[in-house]
């Protein structure tokens, strides 16, 4: 009978040798490759978030202080406003959501174009508030002529005025009031219809704008919003600040983009006597509060702020091994092109990739008061 053959017991034992070495070589170069993968994919996916999210920032500044440009001289910036939303006051706000709870964000919100709230924790994120609005056609004072109900009010030309429209009266207390237009029945944006314009009394003040001596459009969606970090998500957030309800749901903070750890934000401001932009940080006499004091120094200050630098830190979403990075940065400097007084220093993972973005945004309808 003829005798089998096959490997023999060393034989296997000497393949499975020569396949393990081989496998072990094959995962240390995937290895290897899957690190250097994922230090490419968490770059590019930090320069994303980073690069959205001072998009959406810029988008929004520089249409502050819309609508309200041509009440500069009128007792319209930095009045404090009063707003009702679903007949419930939103403004002044009684408290705010996370993040912002924790800033030092006044309650009382004054019309000022750009502000700046910086966080008393230096190695925190600043908080960035917006005001504007977004008339279609009205740009000029609109001047009452009678406002004895609280339902309507009066005017002497209405044209430009759209039904659905936001209006800010300038009220005799040296206050200032949100009223809402009525909305016609077809829900378009139509011209009112007389110049006794009806109002939305769940949207507007309780006694009307009885004692406003002039308004202004700001159209269908004015912007009162606030812009922050939410270090439990590292997400660039916002929070309308006059709580409209977005597709029937209750008003939430907003998230706009993720992987964002930190945003620093500094003044530009310019006197008649100069040419040049100087950069102060928000504090001191360029502090949130000193700003909103009401105080005839924080309307000049106001008046002279032209532009706004913001820097924002984006982060890798997954860490990568600690074994693979045992030295490098643990901190980024932030305007380190300014005198070091404006600078900030963000502490860094070594474990994440970071990106920075920094840019110069001018507060564009700041530029053209003089002309009010």
């Amino acid at each position: 009978m003829a005798r089998q053959r096959g490997f023999s017991l060393i034989e296997l034992m000497v393949g499975i040798v020569v396949s393990m070495i081989c496998m072990l070589a094959i995962m240390a170069a995937f290895a290897v490759y899957e690190g250097k993968k994922r230090t490419t994919t968490s770059g590019n996916d930090a320069q994303q978030n980073g690069s959205y999210a001072l998009y959406m920032l810029e988008r929004q500044l520089r249409t502050a202080g819309s609508s309200i440009v041509q009440g500069y001289n009128y007792s319209l910036w930095g009045c404090p406003v009063t707003a009702y939303t679903n007949s419930t006051q939103t403004l002044p706000a009684t408290s705010l959501p996370a993040p912002f709870a924790s800033s030092s964000w006044p309650l009382t919100t004054r019309l000022v174009p750009v502000l700046i709230a910086a966080n008393s924790d230096t190695t925190q994120p600043d908080v960035i508030g917006v005001v504007g609005g977004n008339s279609a056609q009205q740009v000029f004072k609109i001047a009452v002529s009678s406002a004895t109900a609280s339902d309507s009010v009066t005017v002497k030309n209405a044209l430009g005025i759209l039904g659905g429209d936001y209006l800010i009266g300038t009220l005799s207390d040296g206050t200032c009031a949100l009223g809402h237009i009525s909305a016609s029945s077809s829900g378009t944006a139509t011209q009112v219809a007389s110049t006794s314009i009806p109002l939305d009394t769940t949207n507007s003040p309780t006694t009307g704008l009885k004692t406003a001596t002039y308004l202004f459009d700001a159209g269908p969606s004015p912007a009162f919003t606030l812009f922050g970090i939410d270090p439990t998500s590292n997400s660039l957030v916002s929070w309308d600040l006059l709580q409209r309800k977005v597709s029937g749901q209750a008003a939430t903070v907003m998230p706009l983009a993720e992987g964002i750890v930190m945003m620093k934000a500094l003044y530009g401001f310019q006197t008649s006597s100069s040419s040049a932009l100087t950069w102060v940080k928000p504090t001191g006499s360029w502090s949130i509060a000193t700003l909103t004091a009401g105080t005839a120094a924080a309307a000049a200050n106001i008046g002279e702020i032209k532009a706004i630098r913001v820097a924002i830190v984006a982060q890798s979403r997954l860490p990568e091994r600690a074994s693979d990075y045992t030295t490098g940065q643990t901190s980024l400097t932030l305007f380190k092109d300014l005198d070091s007084t404006l600078q900030y220093s963000v502490s860094t993972n070594k474990q994440f990739r970071y990106q920075v973005y920094d840019t110069t945004i001018p507060v564009r309808n700041a530029l053209v008061t003089t002309h009010y």
